[in-house]
Protein backbone atom coordinates (compact mmCIF):
# COMPACT_ATOMS: atom_id res chain seq x y z
CA UNK A 1 0.00 0.00 0.00
CA UNK A 2 1.82 3.10 -1.20
CA UNK A 3 1.71 6.38 0.65
CA UNK A 4 1.04 8.27 -2.61
CA UNK A 5 -2.43 6.74 -2.87
CA UNK A 6 -3.41 8.78 0.21
CA UNK A 7 -1.95 12.13 -0.87
CA UNK A 8 -3.48 15.02 -2.81
CA UNK A 9 -1.52 18.22 -3.39
CA UNK A 10 -2.07 21.57 -5.05
CA UNK A 11 -4.72 24.14 -4.12
CA UNK A 12 -7.42 23.18 -6.61
CA UNK A 13 -6.98 19.44 -6.11
CA UNK A 14 -7.24 19.75 -2.33
CA UNK A 15 -10.30 22.01 -2.51
CA UNK A 16 -12.05 19.64 -4.89
CA UNK A 17 -11.20 16.65 -2.68
CA UNK A 18 -12.85 18.41 0.26
CA UNK A 19 -15.89 19.41 -1.81
CA UNK A 20 -16.33 15.85 -3.05
CA UNK A 21 -16.78 14.57 0.48
CA UNK A 22 -13.55 12.58 0.58
CA UNK A 23 -12.43 11.67 4.09
CA UNK A 24 -9.57 14.11 4.74
CA UNK A 25 -7.26 13.09 7.55
CA UNK A 26 -5.34 16.37 7.63
CA UNK A 27 -4.24 19.24 5.42
CA UNK A 28 -0.70 20.62 5.69
CA UNK A 29 -0.03 24.24 4.72
CA UNK A 30 3.43 25.63 4.06
CA UNK A 31 4.69 27.79 6.89
CA UNK A 32 5.34 31.38 5.78
CA UNK A 33 3.30 31.11 2.59
CA UNK A 34 0.25 33.35 2.16
CA UNK A 35 -3.13 31.66 1.88
CA UNK A 36 -6.24 33.74 1.38
CA UNK A 37 -8.57 33.82 4.41
CA UNK A 38 -11.34 32.32 2.26
CA UNK A 39 -9.38 29.09 1.88
CA UNK A 40 -8.68 28.77 5.60
CA UNK A 41 -12.31 29.56 6.38
CA UNK A 42 -13.42 26.93 3.85
CA UNK A 43 -11.28 24.26 5.53
CA UNK A 44 -12.56 25.20 8.99
CA UNK A 45 -16.22 25.20 7.93
CA UNK A 46 -15.71 21.83 6.23
CA UNK A 47 -14.40 20.38 9.49
CA UNK A 48 -10.99 19.65 7.99
CA UNK A 49 -8.02 19.61 10.36
CA UNK A 50 -5.03 21.58 9.11
CA UNK A 51 -1.63 22.56 10.41
CA UNK A 52 1.40 24.51 9.26
CA UNK A 53 4.49 22.64 8.12
CA UNK A 54 7.91 23.34 6.65
CA UNK A 55 8.46 23.28 2.90
CA UNK A 56 10.70 20.21 3.07
CA UNK A 57 8.04 18.28 4.97
CA UNK A 58 5.49 19.04 2.25
CA UNK A 59 7.97 17.92 -0.42
CA UNK A 60 8.43 14.64 1.43
CA UNK A 61 4.67 14.10 1.74
CA UNK A 62 3.87 15.01 -1.87
CA UNK A 63 6.95 13.48 -3.43
CA UNK A 64 7.43 16.65 -5.47
CA UNK A 65 8.19 20.36 -5.06
CA UNK A 66 5.14 21.29 -7.15
CA UNK A 67 2.69 21.11 -4.27
CA UNK A 68 1.80 24.85 -4.19
CA UNK A 69 2.30 24.83 -0.44
CA UNK A 70 -0.70 22.63 0.33
CA UNK A 71 -0.90 18.85 0.80
CA UNK A 72 -3.88 16.79 1.97
CA UNK A 73 -3.72 13.32 3.44
CA UNK A 74 -6.79 11.25 2.64
CA UNK A 75 -8.07 8.76 5.15
CA UNK A 76 -7.93 5.17 3.87
CA UNK A 77 -10.95 4.36 6.03
CA UNK A 78 -14.42 5.88 5.90
CA UNK A 79 -15.36 7.28 9.29
CA UNK A 80 -18.58 6.36 11.06
CA UNK A 81 -20.78 8.83 12.92
CA UNK A 82 -21.04 8.72 16.71
CA UNK A 83 -24.65 7.61 16.36
CA UNK A 84 -23.60 4.65 14.20
CA UNK A 85 -20.91 3.59 16.67
CA UNK A 86 -23.19 3.81 19.70
CA UNK A 87 -26.16 2.22 17.96
CA UNK A 88 -24.10 -0.81 16.90
CA UNK A 89 -22.60 -1.13 20.38
CA UNK A 90 -26.05 -1.20 21.97
CA UNK A 91 -27.37 -3.56 19.31
CA UNK A 92 -24.59 -6.06 20.01
CA UNK A 93 -24.50 -5.29 23.75
CA UNK A 94 -20.78 -5.07 23.06
CA UNK A 95 -17.86 -2.69 23.55
CA UNK A 96 -15.70 -0.09 21.87
CA UNK A 97 -12.35 1.51 22.68
CA UNK A 98 -11.68 5.19 23.37
CA UNK A 99 -8.17 6.54 22.75
CA UNK A 100 -7.28 9.68 24.68
CA UNK A 101 -4.01 11.31 23.63
CA UNK A 102 -2.72 8.37 21.59
CA UNK A 103 -0.70 9.96 18.78
CA UNK A 104 1.27 7.08 17.23
CA UNK A 105 -0.42 5.48 14.19
CA UNK A 106 1.44 2.21 14.91
CA UNK A 107 -0.31 2.00 18.30
CA UNK A 108 -3.66 2.87 16.73
CA UNK A 109 -3.28 0.08 14.19
CA UNK A 110 -2.17 -2.52 16.73
CA UNK A 111 -5.05 -1.60 19.03
CA UNK A 112 -7.52 -1.86 16.12
CA UNK A 113 -6.27 -5.36 15.36
CA UNK A 114 -6.85 -6.41 18.97
CA UNK A 115 -10.31 -4.83 19.14
CA UNK A 116 -11.46 -6.50 15.92
CA UNK A 117 -9.99 -9.88 16.92
CA UNK A 118 -12.03 -9.97 20.12
CA UNK A 119 -15.35 -8.75 18.74
CA UNK A 120 -15.20 -5.06 19.53
CA UNK A 121 -17.44 -2.69 17.61
CA UNK A 122 -15.01 0.14 16.97
CA UNK A 123 -12.76 2.94 18.13
CA UNK A 124 -13.61 6.46 19.27
CA UNK A 125 -10.96 9.13 18.60
CA UNK A 126 -10.68 12.88 19.22
CA UNK A 127 -10.68 15.21 16.23
CA UNK A 128 -7.59 16.95 17.59
CA UNK A 129 -4.56 15.44 19.27
CA UNK A 130 -5.15 11.89 18.08
CA UNK A 131 -3.14 9.52 15.90
CA UNK A 132 -3.54 9.96 12.15
CA UNK A 133 -5.42 7.20 10.42
CA UNK A 134 -2.89 6.62 7.66
CA UNK A 135 -1.19 3.78 5.81
CA UNK A 136 1.01 3.04 8.85
CA UNK A 137 -2.06 2.50 11.02
CA UNK A 138 -3.78 0.38 8.36
CA UNK A 139 -0.72 -1.83 7.92
CA UNK A 140 -0.26 -2.27 11.69
CA UNK A 141 -3.93 -3.26 11.96
CA UNK A 142 -3.52 -5.96 9.29
CA UNK A 143 -6.67 -4.57 7.69
CA UNK A 144 -8.74 -4.68 10.89
CA UNK A 145 -9.52 -0.96 10.56
CA UNK A 146 -11.66 -1.78 7.52
CA UNK A 147 -13.93 -3.93 9.71
CA UNK A 148 -14.43 -1.52 12.60
CA UNK A 149 -16.55 1.56 13.11
CA UNK A 150 -14.00 4.33 13.54
CA UNK A 151 -15.36 7.65 14.76
CA UNK A 152 -13.79 11.04 15.44
CA UNK A 153 -15.55 13.57 17.67
CA UNK A 154 -14.77 17.14 18.81
CA UNK A 155 -15.22 16.24 22.49
CA UNK A 156 -14.63 12.76 23.92
CA UNK A 157 -16.22 13.57 27.27
CA UNK A 158 -19.40 14.82 25.62
CA UNK A 159 -19.61 11.68 23.46
CA UNK A 160 -19.10 9.39 26.45
CA UNK A 161 -21.63 11.32 28.52
CA UNK A 162 -24.14 10.67 25.74
CA UNK A 163 -23.23 6.99 25.81
CA UNK A 164 -23.69 6.80 29.60
CA UNK A 165 -27.00 8.68 29.56
CA UNK A 166 -28.28 6.07 27.10
CA UNK A 167 -27.38 3.22 29.45
CA UNK A 168 -23.75 2.46 28.57
CA UNK A 169 -20.92 1.98 31.07
CA UNK A 170 -17.51 3.70 30.86
CA UNK A 171 -14.33 2.11 32.23
CA UNK A 172 -10.94 3.84 32.24
CA UNK A 173 -7.73 1.81 32.36
CA UNK A 174 -5.36 3.82 34.54
CA UNK A 175 -3.09 3.47 37.56
CA UNK A 176 -4.58 3.79 41.02
CA UNK A 177 -7.82 1.98 40.28
CA UNK A 178 -9.28 -1.40 41.15
CA UNK A 179 -7.66 -4.59 39.91
CA UNK A 180 -9.01 -5.22 36.41
CA UNK A 181 -9.06 -8.96 37.14
CA UNK A 182 -11.74 -8.36 39.77
CA UNK A 183 -13.97 -6.15 37.64
CA UNK A 184 -17.55 -7.17 36.89
CA UNK A 185 -18.13 -5.62 33.48
CA UNK A 186 -21.53 -4.20 32.61
CA UNK A 187 -22.37 -4.11 28.91
CA UNK A 188 -22.54 -2.28 26.63
CA UNK A 189 -19.32 -0.57 27.60
CA UNK A 190 -16.58 1.80 26.51
CA UNK A 191 -12.98 1.14 27.51
CA UNK A 192 -10.83 4.28 27.74
CA UNK A 193 -7.06 4.16 27.25
CA UNK A 194 -4.57 7.02 27.59
CA UNK A 195 -1.00 7.71 26.56
CA UNK A 196 1.94 6.38 28.57
CA UNK A 197 3.12 9.90 29.33
CA UNK A 198 -0.07 11.84 29.96
CA UNK A 199 -2.50 9.10 30.90
CA UNK A 200 -6.24 9.70 30.72
CA UNK A 201 -7.51 13.25 31.16
CA UNK A 202 -9.13 14.17 34.45
CA UNK A 203 -12.37 15.02 32.65
CA UNK A 204 -12.71 11.50 31.24
CA UNK A 205 -11.74 9.91 34.56
CA UNK A 206 -14.41 11.95 36.32
CA UNK A 207 -17.20 10.62 34.11
CA UNK A 208 -15.99 7.00 34.21
CA UNK A 209 -18.07 4.47 36.11
CA UNK A 210 -14.87 2.78 37.28
CA UNK A 211 -11.09 3.12 36.97
CA UNK A 212 -9.37 -0.20 36.39
CA UNK A 213 -5.68 -0.99 36.84
CA UNK A 214 -3.56 -3.73 35.30
CA UNK A 215 -1.36 -5.01 38.14
CA UNK A 216 2.35 -5.49 37.42
CA UNK A 217 5.28 -6.68 39.52
CA UNK A 218 8.29 -5.62 37.42
CA UNK A 219 10.46 -2.52 37.69
CA UNK A 220 9.38 -0.85 34.44
CA UNK A 221 7.05 2.10 35.15
CA UNK A 222 4.29 1.34 32.64
CA UNK A 223 3.11 -0.81 29.76
CA UNK A 224 2.89 0.29 26.15
CA UNK A 225 -0.68 1.37 25.42
CA UNK A 226 -1.20 -1.33 22.79
CA UNK A 227 -0.09 -3.98 25.29
CA UNK A 228 -2.39 -2.52 27.95
CA UNK A 229 -5.21 -2.62 25.41
CA UNK A 230 -4.58 -6.30 24.69
CA UNK A 231 -4.73 -7.21 28.38
CA UNK A 232 -7.79 -5.07 29.09
CA UNK A 233 -9.72 -6.27 26.03
CA UNK A 234 -8.97 -9.88 26.98
CA UNK A 235 -10.51 -9.26 30.41
CA UNK A 236 -13.57 -7.75 28.73
CA UNK A 237 -13.73 -10.60 26.23
CA UNK A 238 -13.85 -13.21 29.02
CA UNK A 239 -17.15 -11.65 30.07
CA UNK A 240 -18.37 -10.76 26.60
CA UNK A 241 -17.09 -13.74 24.65
CA UNK A 242 -19.90 -16.10 25.60
CA UNK A 243 -22.35 -13.74 23.98
CA UNK A 244 -20.65 -13.77 20.58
Amino acid sequence: MKEESFVVYGRNAVVEAVKSGKEIEKVYLQHGKFFEPELLSFLEKSGVRFQWAKKRQLKKLAGTEKHQGIVALLSPVEYSSLEELLSETFRKNGFFIVLDGITEPQNLGTIARTVESFGGVGILLPEKGGAPLNQVAVKASSGALFHLKVCRVPDLSEALSQFRSSGGTVYSVETGGEDIREAEFRFPLALVLGSEGGGISGELLSISDAVLTIPTVGKTPSLNVSVSCGIAVWEVFKSFGNGL
